[in-house]
C-alpha cells in the first residue's frame, strides 16, 4: 500500500502560500501549450492561430470547470444566488474543464470560418497533446489527495488517516502514463485526421466511467454524462476520419521528425 504524504506547500515570507496542486497545473498548461505549438508546426497548421486558440481554450475550460463544480455541487444553493458562479472560491470540475475547452475550440473555429476538415485537424492536434499534459495536472492531484475513493485491500490504496482507500488522482495519473505512451506509438505511423480525437474521446471516457465506480459517490451526473458525452464524440470522429481516409487525407509524416522526447 502507498503511504499517505500531505501536499507540498512553500510559504514565501509568511503570507503567500503555493501549493503544489496549483504548480503541477500550471506545468500542465504549459506542457500541453509547448506540444500543441510544436505538433502544429510539423503538420503544418498556422502556429500563430494554434497560439491564440490555446488561450481561447484555456479561458473556456477554465470557466466550466468552475462552473461545474459550483452547479453541481450544490444545485439548490447556485439557484438561490446563481451570482455564485463568478465567485472565484468552490474548486475545479476536471470533465467540466475538458468539454468546456471542447466547446471553446469549436466555437473559435466557426467564428474564424474554418472548414469542418480544418476544424477536426485542429480538434486532433489538441486530444494528441491533452493526455500528455495532463499527467502533470493529475500528479498534483494525486499530491493534494483531493480524489478519494472507496476503501480498499488493495496494493494501489493510500493508507489516509481516515483509512486506506483508493486515490483516484494516482489511478487515473499511472493510466495517463500509459494512454501519452501508446499515443506515442501509434504516431509512429501516419494516421487520419481526427484519429487521435477519437481515440481520445474514446478511451478517456470509458476511463472517467470506470474509475466513477471507485468514488465516494459512484456514477456521478457529471463524470458519467460528460465521459459518454466524450464517447461519442470520439465515435463520431472515427467514423468521419474514415471517410476521410478513404479521399487519401492522412498526417504526414516528415522526412525529418521535429518531435522532441515530451511533443
Amino acid at each position: 500500500m502507498i503511504p499517505y504524504f500531505p501536499q507540498p506547500v512553500l510559504v514565501i515570507a509568511g503570507r503567500f502560500t503555493i501549493y503544489a496542486f496549483s504548480v503541477m497545473v500550471i506545468v500542465a498548461i504549459v506542457v500541453g501549450r509547448w506540444t500543441i505549438l510544436r505538433r502544429s508546426q510539423r503538420h503544418g497548421v498556422d502556429v500563430e492561430g494554434m497560439s491564440r486558440l490555446c488561450v481561447w481554450i484555456l479561458l473556456s475550460g477554465f470557466f466550466c470547470a468552475h462552473a461545474a463544480k459550483t452547479i453541481l455541487s450544490d444545485i439548490p444553493a447556485f439557484f438561490a444566488d446563481p451570482l455564485e458562479i463568478v465567485r472565484l472560491k468552490g474548486g475545479i470540475a476536471s470533465l467540466g474543464g475538458l468539454a468546456g475547452g471542447l466547446l471553446g475550440a469549436i466555437i473559435w473555429c466557426r467564428l474564424h470560418r474554418l472548414s469542418n476538415f480544418e476544424t477536426l485537424r485542429r480538434l486532433d492536434i489538441i486530444a494528441f497533446a491533452l493526455p500528455g499534459a495532463w499527467i502533470f495536472g493529475r500528479l498534483g492531484c494525486s499530491l493534494a489527495h483531493d480524489h478519494p475513493g472507496i476503501p480498499t485491500t488493495s496494493w494501489i490504496g493510500v493508507r489516509f488517516p481516515q483509512g486506506t482507500r483508493y486515490d483516484l488522482g494516482i489511478i487515473e495519473f499511472l493510466f495517463l502514463i500509459a494512454f501519452t505512451a501508446m499515443f506515442y506509438w501509434l504516431d509512429r505511423k501516419p494516421r487520419p485526421v481526427g484519429f487521435f480525437f477519437g481515440m481520445y474521446g474514446v478511451v478517456y471516457g470509458a476511463f472517467r466511467i470506470w474509475l466513477d465506480t471507485l468514488h465516494i459517490q459512484p456514477l456521478r451526473f457529471l463524470g458519467g454524462a460528460t465521459a459518454c458525452l466524450i464517447g461519442l464524440a470520439g465515435w463520431a470522429a472515427m467514423w468521419w476520419f474514415s471517410r476521410i481516409k478513404a479521399s487519401g487525407a492522412t498526417h504526414p509524416v516528415p522526412a525529418q521528425s521535429l518531435r522532441p522526447a515530451m511533443e
